[in-house]
């Protein structure tokens, strides 16, 4: 069996200004090489666990704690942030407040920097890790410039460059779209079967963390461990439900047309799931039952947008000839990938930024 990475016992942690713990008795081994996933909704505890693996607690959040937290049988209060950042790799959900060199290149090769690498040394290893992330198209290029998927391989590069055991994600998808979230998920998979680190994952987008293997999931709620388990058996029961999280739509789907699910039909991924012709019968009558609403457009428009052009200084076409037009009472969603210029429409729509033409 392999051995024991983390190791919580009876761990017990209250910020110092908070009246009531954040983390509750907790007991939790996670094992070299595992895969994990930890959820729970807003105010569980994930992060501040999180934050506990990495040494952000006690060092950066103080507070009182009790029981124990170890990495590699070595209690985390015994030892400093930086020797705990020589075990534990962060991504931070946050990705422009995690960099530090000014090009892709400089960011990754700035643990080796600290640690004196010979030159040689230091672009061989950071050539390896760009390679790994497939991020090496971009070394000379202005981290700032790139998009969120990109900035987060470059992220990666910068644990990974460092050789630590354990990979932390602390919502690696929540500044991500669907298809770009899909990729990062792939990379850390990736990874994972590379190298065999352990690899933890705070994260809400469940459904999308599940679209590559995991090997447990740790469900939190008010502090404490409520659960946790093998994939299967955690999407058959009703524990997601139970702690208000939401569980992937086509199991949401599966109980609509009350199908009930078992861990033997592979509930944990769509492509894997194992439906019988009944259940296949029952999903199709319940899909063909459902009352799809229609709206009824507002003639009244309240905003009009025409032939709208739009470019930062270093950015051409940023948004180019949009148009469209929003009517009073409808609700409206803006969707589109990372760098689709979103964000620069409403923007510009609320006048942060002037537009060029339109």
């Amino acid at each position: 069996m392999n051995e024991t990475v983390i190791a919580f016992n009876s761990f017990t942690f209250k910020y110092r200004s908070q009246k009531e713990p954040t983390l509750i008795d907790i007991n939790l081994d996670i094992r070299a090489g595992e895969k994990i996933v930890i959820v729970g909704p807003s105010g569980s505890g994930k992060s501040t666990l999180a934050h506990c693996i990495n040494g952000l607690v006690p060092f950066a959040y103080r507070g009182e704690s009790s029981g124990t937290c170890q990495i590699k049988g070595q209690e985390t209060k015994e030892l400093d942030i930086f020797q705990i950042s020589q075990k534990v790799g962060t991504v931070l959900q946050d990705l422009d407040g995690q960099f530090i060199g000014l090009s892709v290149g400089e960011d990754i090769a700035f643990v080796l920097e600290n640690d004196v690498v010979a030159q040689d040394e230091m672009k061989e290893r950071v050539a390896q890790v760009a390679k790994m992330v497939n991020i090496e198209e971009y070394l000379t290029d202005s981290i700032h410039q790139l998009s969120g998927g990109q900035k987060q391989r470059v992220s990666l590069g910068g644990v990974l460059v460092n050789d630590v055991a354990v990979l932390l994600f602390d919502e690696p998808l929540a500044n991500l779209d669907p298809a770009t979230g899909k990729h990062a998920i792939e990379l850390i998979d990736q990874l994972h079967r590379q190298t065999n680190k352990t690899i933890v994952i705070i994260e809400h987008r469940l459904e999308d963390v599940l679209y590559r293997d995991v090997d447990r999931i740790i469900v939190m709620e008010e502090g404490r461990i409520v659960t946790e388990g093998a994939p299967g058996d955690i999407l058959a029961s009703p524990i997601l439900s139970q702690t208000h999280l939401r569980e992937p739509l086509y199991l949401k789907a599966l109980e609509y047309a009350q199908i009930p699910l078992t861990p033997a039909m592979h509930p944990e991924n769509i492509e894997r799931l194992q439906l019988t012709n009944k259940n296949m019968e029952q999903l199709r009558n319940w899909y063909h039952q459902v009352e799809r609403k229609t709206t009824e457009t507002q003639e009244e428009a309240v905003l009009k947008v025409e032939n709208l052009s739009f470019h930062y200084s270093n950015q051409p076409n940023t948004l180019n000839d949009v148009s469209f037009t929003l009517h009073k009472g409808e609700m409206v969603s803006i969707v589109g990938k990372n760098g689709a210029g979103k964000s620069t429409l409403a923007k510009v729509i609320c006048g942060f930024e002037r537009h060029q033409k339109g």
